[in-house]
Formats: C-alpha cells, sequence, structure tokens
C-alpha cells in the first residue's frame, strides 16, 4: 500500500486516465450468441428456479436458496415470454452516468495519502510486535 501511495501521489492524472482507458474495453459481447437462444435459456431457468425453490421448500434448512431460484423463474420467465428483454436491457445500462473513473482520479491524492498512512500504521504494529 505504500508503494500504490506513493504512486498516487507522485504521478499525474494523465498517467491514471491512459490506464483506465487500457482496461475499458469490453471483454465478451455474448448478447449475438445468446439471442438465438433465449427459449432454451428461459426454459432450463425455468426448470431449474423451480427445482431450487421445491427442494428449499422441502428442506427447510436450505432457506437460503429461494434467493438463487426466484430471480431464476424471473429471468426464466423474461427468457421465455420477452425474448428481446436483455438487449433492451443491456443498452439501457450502456448509458454512462459517470464513471467510476473520473471518481478515482478526482480522489487519487487523499487515496494515496490514505493508504501512505495505512502502510505506516502497519509498519508500527509490526515494530510494536517484533519487540514484544
Amino acid at each position: 500500500s505504500l508503494i500504490f501511495g506513493i504512486l498516487l501521489l507522485v504521478l499525474p492524472a494523465a498517467f491514471w486516465e491512459q490506464f483506465a482507458r487500457l482496461f475499458n474495453r469490453p471483454v465478451l459481447a455474448i448478447d449475438q450468441k445468446l439471442r438465438t437462444h433465449n427459449f432454451v435459456i428461459g426454459f432450463v431457468f425455468l426448470i431449474v428456479g423451480t427445482w431450487t425453490i421445491f427442494f428449499a421448500l422441502q428442506y427447510p434448512e436450505l432457506w437460503f436458496l429461494q434467493f438463487l431460484g426466484v430471480p431464476l423463474v424471473i429471468f426464466g420467465l423474461f427468457y421465455v415470454f420477452l425474448p428481446d428483454w436483455a438487449s433492451r436491457f443491456s443498452t439501457l445500462a450502456e448509458q454512462t452516468v459517470i464513471t467510476f473513473d473520473q471518481v478515482a482520479i478526482g480522489s487519487r491524492v487523499s487515496l494515496g495519502i490514505v493508504l501512505i498512512l495505512a502502510a505506516i500504521y502497519i509498519f508500527l504494529r509490526l515494530a510494536v510486535a517484533s519487540r514484544i
């Protein structure tokens, strides 16, 4: 944390913007590949979600499985009855309100100071612990 804190303080904001641009790329686009299989995916989600809910109701100690089964059933219904919902949701979600990069680059000095202070605290605790 000491080294990264110093880097945040020393390196200019332009460097961090270029560094962020390096990683702001889509890794994998699966919308086009999955669009032809919407019904099959929805049907599988429905089966697995219903089975999970049934299993959770049959064994009360596994109540938390309902939190997995209910979204599976909902998404399965979406895939079966509203096949283009994923692409509409994807275009809606792609709209950027504020990027995390702007927030991180704007607060890089304070974050750097916090990281340096954390490193100093860790070193001091280690020094005190090694004396005992």
